[in-house]
């Protein structure tokens, strides 16, 4: 039987120690629906190839931790961001892949300076580009219009230059001026942890957003709302993630999509960034409804938005079945600003 949902709050971070010391194919642990309360589910990688000496060590996850109730669920792929695209873009039904003005949520964009330096680096093939999506519009401290979107997305996974690198709506190749929307504006830093990091050695180093704001260029006409095909209630307010919530989302790849939130309070890692392994707790789990794919690759970025219109978080990672995304007031908090 599940417990009640403080109950399991209070036994997770054993739960997060324990479940993935068992077993090296666990990338994520939170709170989720078990039978009509609450228990722990770990999501394990088994399509994932161990070195041997990591197999031997290897435990069978317990059933129980501290009462709760424990669910695995086996999927078979890793947990990754999603940003890398070929130019120029395949046909696609998608109309967020096109130029739109005036910008609107859930559109695709790209950082066109931190593309130009990683090709020159060699890091980014010709042909290719990282773009994601516009979550929404908030605004700065100072009082500024920015749009929100992922660190990976806006600043380069920590490579962006404040003030300087350019954001363009839908991107190309190289600066296109009519393009240009916005200029980077702040970043939550990515801390990577070691790559033998685990919780229960104590080395894990958190993150709790991967997020980002660039603020609108004068002039740049902009509507807190979505493409009007989409015919959807504009985003708007906040609202706190609770599992069975039915979220949506709007992003450059998958266009509209709908989802339940299946997990909350989420640990996941390790996430290839390039700074290195990356690990984030207190996240939410969304799981598209159906068996529909919820998020695929560029959808990073896009606002988890309620279905009465609130915000709920900010997606950045997914593994084909399973989307991530952290709260939404964590992410407007750690950028010291707010929801336009």
């Amino acid at each position: 039987m599940g417990l009640p949902l403080e109950t399991c709050e209070e036994a997770l971070e054993k739960a997060i120690v324990e479940l993935f010391d068992a077993d090296p194919r666990i990338q994520a642990v939170g709170i989720a629906r078990h039978e009509h309360a609450f228990g722990f589910k770990a999501i394990q990688n088994v399509a994932k190839v161990l070195p041997s000496a990591a197999s031997r060590v290897a435990k069978k996850p317990p059933k129980h931790i501290q009462r709760v109730p424990v669910t695995i669920e086996s999927v078979m792929s890793d947990i990754e961001i999603h940003s890398r695209v070929p130019f120029p873009l395949a046909t696609t039904l998608v109309p967020e892949q096109q130029l739109f003005r005036p910008i609107v949520c859930g559109l695709q964009v790209e950082n066109v300076d931190d593309d130009d330096r990683q090709r020159k680096a060699g890091q980014l093939g010709s042909g290719f580009m990282i773009v994601g999506t516009l979550g929404c519009f908030v605004k700065l401290a100072a009082g500024a219009t920015a749009i929100l979107s992922n660190n990976h997305v806006l600043a380069g996974e920590n490579r962006g230059q404040n003030g300087k690198d350019r954001i363009l709506q839908p991107g190309h190749l190289t600066f296109v001026g009519r393009e240009h929307i916005a200029t980077l504006s702040n970043f939550v830093k990515l801390n990577p942890s070691p790559n033998n990091a685990r919780p229960a050695k104590g080395n894990v180093i958190y993150n709790e957003v991967d997020a980002a704001v660039a603020e609108l260029r004068r002039g740049v006409q902009f509507s807190q709302s979505y493409l009007p095909a989409r015919n959807l209630i504009d985003p708007q307010g906040i609202l706190a993630p609770h599992v069975g919530d039915k979220v949506l989302k709007v992003g450059r790849t998958t266009g509209l999509t709908h989802g339940t939130i299946t997990a909350i309070g989420t640990v996941v890692g390790p996430i290839a960034y390039d700074p290195g392994p990356c690990w984030f707790k207190q996240q939410i789990e969304i799981v598209g409804d159906n068996g529909t794919l919820f998020s695929d690759h560029g959808d990073s970025g896009s606002a988890i938005v309620s279905t009465t219109g609130e915000v709920v978080g900010l997606l950045y990672a997914g593994n084909g079945k399973q989307t991530y995304a952290c709260p939404i007031q964590t992410a407007l908090s750690a950028l010291t600003c707010a929801l336009a």
